[in-house]
Parts: structure tokens; C-alpha cells; sequence
């Protein structure tokens, strides 16, 4: 054996295609995989935390068969425990790699990586043109870089500026308003021809306190647990994050030269993400089914984990897991360009796995976020590896778009039914038990009369238990629509948006920007007579290094007033005090949401604050903290900060409520708050004297006595001595 192996060695074959590759939880590529991008980096891990003094160049061994020996860099990744090795030069398509971590590298209980040794093979990749147009013919989307209709159409608006919207701003319809939740919506409703499309936050009486106009087409547009903004767009294929300000402050994309596709963002608190990509590769369709094309292009799906300084830490493929005859009857697999996958959502389980959604596969799928293993299939209507029963759901899912996993453990996912007969979009939410392997649909929500989008569309479970349902749809399928369900089924809010737009997500979070803010942010005018008047003063404080201009104001109750005239700037870091009159004209308690605007001819952006109060006769029982209706969690004050901070936030029912610290991995290293609190505002103070300078991250969990209701947030703050 000594002998075979001495052989082996010294004529370039590896003894063991897999060797002690068992010790290890995750490595990528894949031993043994197939279609790996020439861009493609190495992960190692183990599991344990790495000593990184142990950590050296000569370390790790990369060979390609034609590209020779590769130097690279060869790291630990934030989380301590992921070895990644970055190739200074790309491997070259058609070649197969071999990799070998030698002895040397050290846990920090000072036990021994073991030596591994593993192959993978790099695709005859296409050019991104290629690419590029493949994912335009199965996205329905034309391949192009640039939007020559915007500058046109942009000429033509007849925006005004006295509290009118632009021209080619998409109308909006109220058709029900019944008590929906507190809140705002975001979507980024766009169009084709020309092509372009809007960042919207309206109000429940489609009053917009957002919008910015965008060439080209937006996606996803949400609050991210750390409370920064996201969207996707479609055409630079990266996601952008904006702070409560609306600037952009950063943007993220895959890794590994695969493009970034624009269905979902994840932010982790740990300040990791997730991403999606389309992989379209060249496949020989005719070894695999009758009839199929000999030079195919087949579109994978890559779900990538990056960390802080946005290196790959996980990659999983489709191609590693997933045959491609797993798609539905209606895929086409004789086509030209396929796409057998089409995943649509991700969502990080409260085991720490992932649910992926396969459109084309009529299947959700949960991994292993350690090693990548599936761990169960989860299918619909025509999926082909369905390992569940379905309990009270004949009918089951079919073409599903996103999935959620809820505080009570149930799922939600939005139903488009394109294999339905008759065809019927639904929301639905599922009781699973993952242990016997049981589906059971516990509410369903068809609307009336039905609607049917074959594409798109998200359901979100809303505080108090409503449901908000963008429903989706695509060109010529009318108006698209968005809904807020109550429990039992009845409407709470129900808006249209003009036939001309599209849609694909919608959402409702509690927001406020910070550009420029008022101090106090609600005011209370307490027993003020009919005929008489009262009037309260509050600072508008502009956070910007730049001027910005107040163009108007916008309130539904005449009782009340700002004095100050409009236009008017707000000099940088500078300050204007704002007069508001509160004129009752007759008994009663008053409340409204005075806007206050900065407009330009292709954006909005509005300060909201709430205003309240009552005249002194029946409406004496009418508290001042009945005015905050919103959990908030607020950005730390001063940030970047050494070494005290005050985090400031909200109330808004008797809760239990809990507020935490947690470093740059995850670790919580303080208990700030830890008790049950009723409805108000409040701040809590942290000393980080003895913490090191870095990256942290706070985190608020608020449940109320009653139990309808679940809260819960994330903000990055950084330490700096």
C-alpha cells in the first residue's frame, strides 16, 4: 500500500479524490463538482473556531490542470471560523483543480486541522453578454445596460411644485379603508416602455411620503432588520442600501463572478447577507431528455452567504443538488435556454438553516446552512420530490412566490397557482411538522372576486395578525393590486396601481427618515375651547451637510395650521422653528399627520409627525401617549461613539420588552433592558468603557401582554477609541 501510494503521488494522481474531506463541515466548491466559475474561490471549514496565527501561505496547495500552480490570498473570514482562499488569477475554463490543506492550522483548543485533499472542475463558461441575454429571454426582460427612454420621458413631466405629483407618477386608488395597520408601504412599481419605475412610502391613503424616480427597473424594495432601506436593480445587477436619509451608502453584489440576481436581499445581524444568483451554463440537453438541444443553455441557481468585507463564506448550488428534470411539466426542457430553478425567496430559519423557494420546481427547500445538505423537500401541485402530507389542502401550491417563516413557527408563502385549474392566486399559511412530515393548511385567503398574477407578488404577516398581500402580476394582466387582510378574512386596506405598472413586492414597516426631523416628533394640545386657539412651537433640524429646501406642507384637518410660509431652507446642520396652530371649530379629539415636505421635480421626501388634541369638555380622558402608535427603535446618539451611547424608543402597548448587545459574530455581551414597560418613549444609555473598538449590533424584542403582536429590530453602531 506504502508502494501504491508513493506511486500515485509522484505521478500527479491524488490518492483519495475525497480525502479526510468527512472531518470537515463545508467546503466549496464541492468535492467532485462540475460547472464551477473560473472566479470561483475556496472555502474550508471545520467548524471550530480557527487560531489565526496558525493560518500560512503555504498552507494550502490550488493546482489547476492547465493554469498551473495558483497563488492567492488565504484568510480567515470574520466569524473566526471559515478558511477562505482567493486565487490571484482565475482558473481557466474546461480545467479541473485540485486542492490540498496540509497539517499546520490550529483550533483555538489547539487541536489539528486535519490534511484534505479534494478535486473540482471549472465550466467552459459563457461570456456575460451570453449570460446576460439568457437571463433576459426566461426574465422576460430585453437585454440591455441602459434606459435611452428616461431622459425623453423624464422632459415630458409637467411636475409642479405646489403638492402635486409628476405626471408619469403611477396612480394609486384607495378602494378600502377599514382600520388597516399603522404603517407604511414600499414597492417600486416600474414600467417597460419606456423603462423606468419609482421608489415609493405611501400611507394607508396612498399619501406618498417617498418617492424617488429611477431609470430602469427596482425590486424589493424593504427595511432591512438593521434599519437600513434596500432595492435591487435589475439591470446593474447589485443591491443598494440607503440610511434613513435616502443616501445610498452602500452596494452589494455576488461573488465568485456569478450576477447578481435581483429576487432577494437578505441582511443577517451578524451584518452578513444573502444573495441569489442565475447561473446559466452551457448543458448538453440531449444526453438527459428526448429531444433536448445539444447546445443548451441551462440557468442554475447560487445562493451565496457574504460576510462584513463581503467575502463568500456559503455557497450553495442547484447543480450540486438538484437534477434538472426536477422542474414541472411546463418547463420546456427541449428549449434553447432553460430555467429549471427559478428560486425566488430566501428566508433564514430560527434553526439558523435556510427555506429557498423553487418557482420552477413547485418545491420549497430547506439546507443546512453548515454544510449545505438539503434537509427536507417541501413540493406543491407538480413537484416531482414532495416529501410532506398535505393536511386540509387538496389543492396545495403551485409556481409559489416567497416564503416567510412566522414567530408562532407556521410559514406563509404567496401562491401564484399558474398550474391551478382554474388558475388562482392565494395566500396561505401553513402549520409544518418537520419531524412527521406534515403540511397543514391553517388560513388561506382567496380574494373575491378571485384574481389570478402568474408572476411575483409576497405575503406579509403584519403586528396584530393582519396580512399584507401584494398579489403581483405581469404585463396585460391588470391593475396590480395590494391588500391587508384581517384574520377572519375581511379587507382592511385594499389599493390599486394603474394597469401600466408593474409590481414586484410590497411591504409595510413602521418609518421615519432622519434627513430632517422635528423636535418633538408629535405635539399635544390639551383643552383648548372652540373659538379659542393654541399654538405650539417645535425645531425642524436639519442632519444634512447640505441645505435642504421645504416646499410644503400636507395635513387632512383644517384645525390645523402651520404658520410658517413655504418655500423656505433649512441651512446644513441648521435649524427653523416651526409654528402650529390648533383652531378646534368644534368639540371633540383631534388627530392628524402633518407632512412636511422637500420636493423636486423626480423625488420626495417628507418628515411625518403626529398631531393631537382636544377641546376641554368630553374629551378630558384622552391621554398624550395615545398619540405613539408605532414600535420604533431608533439609531443609537452620538454614532460613532467613545465610550457612552443612547438608544432612544417606543412603546406603543403594555409590552414585554428586551434590548440587547451583540459584537461583529453574534456573541450578546449586554443586557440593556429586560422588563415589562407600558406605552411610551424611552431611552437607555450604554457604557462600552471596557469593550474594544469595532462593530456592534443592539436589538429590541417587544412582545405585548395581550400576545397578538410580535416586534423586532436591529441597528449596526460602531465603537470608535
Amino acid at each position: 500500500m506504502f508502494l501504491l501510494l508513493f506511486i500515485l503521488l509522484f505521478t500527479g494522481l491524488s490518492p483519495a479524490q475525497d480525502y479526510n474531506i468527512e472531518k470537515y463541515q463545508f467546503i466549496s466548491p464541492l468535492p467532485g463538482s462540475k460547472l464551477i466559475m473560473p472566479e470561483n474561490n475556496i472555502i474550508i471549514r471545520q467548524g471550530d473556531i480557527i487560531d489565526a496565527t496558525t493560518i500560512k501561505e503555504a498552507s494550502i496547495e490550488v493546482v489547476g490542470s492547465i493554469s498551473g500552480l495558483h497563488s492567492g490570498e488565504f484568510f480567515l473570514s470574520d466569524d473566526i471560523r471559515t478558511l477562505i482562499f482567493i486565487p490571484l488569477i482565475h482558473f481557466t475554463p474546461g480545467e479541473k483543480v485540485n486542492v490540498k490543506l496540509y497539517s499546520g492550522i490550529y483550533t483555538a483548543s489547539r487541536e489539528m486541522l486535519s490534511p484534505i485533499t479534494f478535486d473540482f472542475y471549472i465550466s467552459q463558461t459563457l461570456s456575460n453578454d451570453e449570460r446576460e441575454k439568457a437571463l433576459g429571454d426566461v426574465l422576460d426582460f430585453p437585454y440591455t445596460k441602459t434606459n435611452t427612454n428616461f431622459d425623453t420621458y423624464f422632459l415630458r413631466s409637467n411636475y409642479s411644485i405646489n403638492n402635486c405629483l409628476p405626471v408619469d407618477f403611477p396612480t394609486i386608488t384607495v378602494n378600502v379603508n377599514n382600520n388597516p395597520t399603522d404603517g407604511y408601504l414600499f414597492f417600486a412599481p416600474f414600467t417597460l416602455y419606456p423603462r423606468f419605475g419609482y421608489l415609493v412610502i405611501i400611507d394607508n391613503n396612498a399619501i406618498p411620503i417617498y418617492y424617488n424616480k429611477m431609470p430602469n427597473v427596482q425590486t424589493d424594495f424593504k427595511v432591512q432588520p438593521n434599519g437600513l432601506l434596500s432595492y435591487g436593480n435589475i439591470f446593474t445587477r447589485y443591491f443598494y442600501t440607503m440610511d434613513s436619509s435616502y443616501s445610498v451608502v452602500d452596494s452589494f453584489s455576488t461573488g465568485n463572478g456569478y450576477l447578481t440576481d435581483s429576487h432577494e436581499f437578505q441582511i443577517l445581524p451578524n451584518g452578513h447577507y444573502f444573495l441569489m444568483a442565475y447561473d446559466p451554463q452551457p448543458v448538453r440537453m440531449d444526453t438527459i431528455v428526448a429531444g433536448g438541444d445539444s447546445s443548451a443553455i441551462v440557468i442554475g441557481l447560487i445562493l451565496q452567504e457574504l460576510d462584513l468585507n463581503k467575502n463568500v463564506v456559503f455557497q450553495w448550488r442547484s447543480w450540486d443538488h438538484y437534477q434538472i428534470t426536477d422542474a414541472t411539466e411546463d418547463i420546456d426542457l427541449t428549449q434553447h435556454t432553460i430555467d429549471y430553478v427559478h428560486g425566488n425567496a430566501i428566508e433564514l430559519d430560527f434553526d439558523g438553516n435556510l427555506l429557498i423557494s423553487s418557482r420552477h420546481m413547485d418545491e420549497i427547500t430547506k439546507i443546512s446552512r453548515q454544510t449545505g445538505e438539503i434537509i427536507w423537500r417541501w413540493g406543491g401541485l407538480k413537484s416531482k420530490n414532495n416529501q410532506f402530507q398535505f393536511i386540509n389542502d387538496p389543492i396545495t401550491f403551485s409556481h409559489q412566490h416567497d416564503i416567510r417563516r412566522l414567530p408562532n413557527g407556521n410559514v406563509t408563502l404567496y401562491d401564484n397557482g399558474n398550474l391551478h385549474f382554474p388558475k388562482i392566486s392565494r395566500a396561505r399559511e401553513y402549520k409544518l411538522d418537520e419531524s412527521n412530515k406534515t403540511a397543514e393548511l391553517i388560513w388561506l385567503h382567496t380574494n373575491e372576486p378571485p384574481i389570478y398574477k402568474s408572476a411575483q407578488g409576497n405575503v406579509q404577516r403584519l403586528s396584530g395578525n393582519n396580512t399584507l398581500i401584494d398579489w403581483g402580476g405581469w404585463i396585460n394582466q391588470g391593475a396590480e393590486a395590494i391588500s391587508e387582510i384581517q384574520q377572519e378574512g375581511s379587507v382592511a386596506l385594499e389599493i390599486f396601481l394603474v394597469d401600466t405598472f408593474i409590481n414586484y413586492r410590497a411591504f409595510k414597516f413602521p418609518w421615519k427618515t432622519n434627513l430632517f426631523v422635528t423636535k418633538p416628533d408629535s405635539i399635544f394640545f390639551e383643552s383648548v375651547p372652540v373659538g379659542d386657539s393654541a399654538t405650539i412651537s417645535v425645531d425642524l433640524i436639519n442632519n444634512s451637510a447640505d441645505p435642504v429646501d421645504i416646499t410644503g406642507y400636507y395635513n387632512v384637518n383644517e384645525d390645523y395650521v402651520v404658520e410658517n410660509p413655504v418655500p423656505f431652507t433649512l441651512p446644513a446642520f441648521g435649524a427653523v422653528t416651526l409654528n402650529i396652530k390648533f383652531i378646534p371649530s368644534e368639540d371633540g379629539y383631534f388627530k392628524d399627520f402633518l407632512h412636511i415636505r422637500s420636493d423636486t421635480e423626480t423625488s420626495r421626501i417628507a418628515q411625518v409627525m403626529i398631531l393631537a388634541g382636544r377641546t376641554d369638555t368630553i374629551y378630558s380622558d384622552v391621554k398624550k401617549d395615545e398619540i405613539i402608535y408605532n414600535y420604533v427603535l431608533e439609531q443609537n446618539y452620538p454614532n460613532p461613539f467613545n465610550p457612552g451611547t443612547t438608544i432612544r424608543y417606543s412603546i406603543p402597548t403594555q409590552s414585554k420588552v428586551s434590548i440587547k448587545v451583540y459584537n461583529s459574530i453574534g456573541e450578546n455581551i449586554a443586557d440593556l433592558i429586560n422588563a415589562n414597560l407600558s406605552t411610551g418613549s424611552y431611552e437607555v444609555s450604554w457604557n462600552a468603557g471596557n469593550i474594544a473598538s469595532g462593530i456592534y449590533f443592539y436589538s429590541i424584542e417587544a412582545i405585548p401582554t395581550d400576545g397578538t403582536d410580535y416586534f423586532h429590530s436591529v441597528k449596526k453602531m460602531i465603537l470608535l477609541k
